[in-house]
């Protein structure tokens, strides 16, 4: 009979099973790569690296140390400094990079001990403690300060367990034993981190805060290409050398997301998008209708009563009224323009527009239509990223505008249609000049290793972002691409199981 995890361990110890043997049987079935991971992630958590290195780093170097290389991480920023808080999407590296690469430059450094001047913490803490820590620690420290941060993409990805990545400056692949970021990671993602080898595993130190997508491949080989024409081949010693570019390029990438803004957006008339709702009570359904139906300019009448909706006894429930005006500041072509939607429910009016302009011209048309027979009683100003996320999520109702548009991208013949001209704008792709590559075509630019690499980046980044759109288009179109450039599919690459 099998031993449940909460009955008296067989051993006669006395103690449940889950809390003696369980773990011995568990990691007898493990292979001695998955044994290495759990020993080097058991002193490492043991240790309490982070809290015990960071504490070490006040203790030796002083307390204004860390904000003194906080600075010098974010390269020195001509604006205000981010304040250094455990919220920052940079902590984890930072923390890193403190530890195994920051050094006190003696000629700027607020350290006073001369003695720590280009010393690395790590360094000097193995010095001082090396025989009172663990040996595996020590060898995970020692690894740890000869392993650069780096950019990495990824080859490979066995949610849950790891992933194959290569360094894209080194060109060294390396196999990565990682539960947490595994689970998101896919092929071609670019990640910058330190990945740590150890007593024949790979372990991840640290990475950005999100994975970066295969067009920022170009930037990260503009800087390979120049750091190649200083060193013919690129080691993890000369990455060192170039570790403030390194970082540099890493926060250009990274402030790319995080200071991520929506667009100035505007409305037809040119004014600041800005949705607005506003309420009021009124007195009589009809006699709202009636006063204000004359804003709808344009539309026929049958078309503004089959929007009413009446009670058994005929008395009007519910009603909307378009607010339109003729023509159009920005398209001359149009015979009208939107400027509002109003809603009447019962005792209620609302009306939905998308300007400060436009919320209080509609309340000046409504007071002078209605009088004393509306009162209003609130402006609501709703945000656009909200907005957003709604219709992104579906949480949003749906309109009559909406409904016949996702109608029509349904039908087959629409769908067919969106696939040729998206085949159609990609057959001639190949004999483009792009300045993603230095204003060669993808045709000129495949003839060198380095020009397939910035191919291959750009053919999946179109490719992963076709596949979001509405109507993707034909995979075939991608494939007649490929064949083209002479570029094959990549297969996806199987990561070493190691049994």
């Amino acid at each position: 009979m099998k031993t449940g995890r909460n009955d008296p361990c067989p051993c006669g110890s006395g103690k449940k099973y889950k809390y003696c043997c369980l773990s011995a049987v568990a990691e007898s079935v493990e292979s001695p790569y998955e044994l290495t991971w759990r020993r080097v992630r058991r002193a490492l958590d043991d240790f309490e690296m982070a809290a015990t290195l960071l504490a070490f780093v006040n203790e030796t170097y002083g307390p204004l140390a860390v904000h003194e290389a906080w600075e010098e991480f974010l390269v020195w920023p001509d604006d205000d400094l981010p304040p250094l808080a455990q919220d920052s999407p940079h902590i984890g590296l930072f923390m890193s990079w403190l530890f195994h690469a920051w050094a006190p430059d003696p000629h700027e450094t607020l350290v006073e001990n001369t003695a720590l001047h280009d010393r690395v913490p790590t360094q000097v803490f193995l010095e001082l403690h090396r025989g009172r820590v663990d040996s595996l620690l020590c060898r995970y420290l020692e690894a740890c300060l000869a392993t650069p941060l780096s950019f990495h993409e990824i080859l490979s990805c066995e949610p849950g367990l790891g992933f194959t990545a290569r360094d894209v400056f080194t060109g060294k692949e390396l196999e990565v034993m990682e539960r947490g970021a595994s689970q998101t990671l896919q092929p071609h993602d670019i990640v910058f981190g330190q990945l740590v080898p150890i007593d024949g595993i790979v372990m991840l130190e640290s990475c950005s805060p999100f994975e970066l997508t295969p067009d920022c491949k170009l930037p990260i080989l503009d800087l390979r290409d120049a750091i190649r024409k200083q060193v013919r081949r690129i080691s993890a010693n000369e990455l060192d050398d170039y570790d403030i570019e390194l970082r540099e390029l890493y926060l250009s990438m990274t402030n790319r997301f995080l200071k991520a803004r929506l667009p100035q957006l505007q409305n037809t008339d040119g004014e600041a998008l800005v949705p607005q709702r506003v309420i009021f009570e009124i007195d009589s359904a009809e006699r709202a209708f009636e006063a204000l139906k004359h804003l709808a300019r344009g539309e026929s009448k049958a078309d503004l009563e089959s929007t009413i909706e009446r009670d058994p006894e005929g008395k009007m429930r519910r009603a909307e009224i378009p607010w339109l005006k003729r023509a159009n500041a920005k398209r001359k072509n149009r015979q009208n323009t939107v400027l509002g939607f109003i809603r009447i429910e019962g005792k209620h009016l609302t009306c939905e527009v998308n300007s400060v302009k436009r919320a209080r011209k509609i309340r000046a048309l409504i007071e002078s239509a209605l009088g004393k027979h509306a009162r209003c009683r609130a402006t609501e100003i709703q945000s656009i990223e909200r907005l957003l996320s709604e219709a992104q999520s579906g949480a949003s109702h749906s309109s009559p505008v909406a409904d016949e548009s996702a109608a029509l991208m349904a039908r087959p013949e629409v769908q067919e249609h969106l696939k040729a001209m998206l085949a159609a704008h990609y057959e001639d792709w190949e004999k483009e000049k792009l300045p993603a590559l230095g204003n060669q075509t993808p045709l000129e630019a495949v003839q060198t290793p380095g020009g397939r690499e910035r191919v291959e980046a750009l053919l999946v980044d179109i490719e992963r972002r076709s596949a979001g759109l509405p109507v993707p288009p034909d995979p075939a179109t991608f494939r007649r691409l490929r064949e083209r450039l002479g570029l094959a599919r990549p297969e996806p690459r199987q990561r070493d199981s190691r049994d």
